[in-house]
């Protein structure tokens, strides 16, 4: 069996297990779970995969798999000088070779090699871009080797660009299947949020269709392009806000950020402990139950529940289920 039969049949195997497995991966791993499988194809000893901004040029998310980090920086600095980027951006969705662009003796003697890849022990680029021309966000996939001798070949540069396709694809097939889908830890009062992913400058990745109608009509201001950057600042994997009539909660996924909102009802003005409370009255509970459950004494969680009546304006437990079901 020749060498092109055994890409393509190792080709196959990587598309199949890429689909197959994408949804049993968190999406913050996805990029690197993913790199990882295209390396059983096409050997390379480091790779990056950074996404941005058609309207910045710039890296918003930065993924390395056995390479420095320092390689992002570089690029910025060096993007002027650098002839694979300009072949890239006018061959989208096609894998360039760093060698068909400039001849090893030119480039091994040039201030980019020195300056910008050789401080990261790079030799062989082999390089593809890919736009989302809906959102304008561009993805970045680079395989590197360390070997100079080891060159990238004709045909791993076609399966590079073959692949790529399936790679861009699941990836979107993941994120949507994450903002798509309520997780087995959200209770049911919060299955009805609306999702989108955005990056740290608030480009938006992927959305739900209900994500921009929900925002028009409480956030006209909101743009379309990018959600507030600056209501994305905080140290926390997950926190909560509230932004006019929407209450909106934010999850990190890796690079990414998981908005999700709805519009705010009146169990927004109860503190945790009495939306506790409230869960185990639904579930006709008893005080004593409530209590156990929650490591109070009964007579806490009745103060509990008479100050969820006055909040509610409500005077029955009957009136709260029937409120509570009315909030679903």
């Amino acid at each position: 069996m020749n060498e092109t039969l055994i890409k393509n049949t190792d080709a196959d195997k990587f598309i199949s297990q890429l689909y197959r497995g994408a949804l049993n991966v968190s999406l913050a791993d996805f990029p690197t779970w993913a790199l990882d499988l295209l390396r059983q194809v096409i050997p390379f000893d480091g790779a990056i995969w950074g996404t941005g901004h058609i309207s910045t040029k710039k890296f918003h998310t930065q993924i390395t798999l056995d390479v420095s980090d320092e390689i992002f920086n570089n690029l910025l600095k060096y993007l002027p000088i650098n002839p694979i980027f300009t072949q890239i951006t006018e061959q989208l969705g096609s894998a360039v070779n760093m060698s068909d662009v400039i001849d090893d003796e030119n480039f091994y003697r040039s201030e980019l090699y020195h300056k910008c890849f050789k401080p990261c022990d790079i030799e062989r680029i082999l390089s593809s871009i890919n736009v989302d021309e809906r959102s304008g966000v561009f993805t970045l996939l680079t395989l590197y080797r360390y070997d100079r001798a080891h060159l990238f070949t004709k045909a791993e540069q076609g399966l590079q660009s073959r692949l790529l396709y399936h790679l861009m694809s699941c990836f979107a097939y993941r994120q949507l299947s994450e903002i798509s889908m309520t997780p087995k830890s959200v209770d049911a009062s919060q299955s009805n949020q609306i999702n989108a992913l955005c990056d740290a400058k608030g480009i938006y990745h992927c959305v739900t269709p209900q994500f921009f109608a929900v925002l028009d009509e409480h956030m006209p201001q909101a743009s379309h392009q990018a959600f507030p950057a600056d209501l994305l600042e905080s140290n926390e994997e997950y926190f909560e806000f509230i932004q006019g009539n929407l209450h909106f909660s934010v999850k990190v996924e890796g690079e990414l950020f998981k908005v999700s909102i709805r519009i705010i009802n009146q169990f927004d003005i109860l503190t945790t402990r009495e939306k506790e409370v409230v869960d185990g009255v639904c579930q006709g509970q008893t005080f004593k139950q409530i209590a156990k459950k929650l490591a109070l004494s009964p007579s806490t969680v009745s103060n509990h529940l008479y100050r969820i009546y006055i909040k509610l304006g409500i005077n029955t437990r009957s009136e709260l289920i029937a409120l509570a079901q009315r909030k679903l």
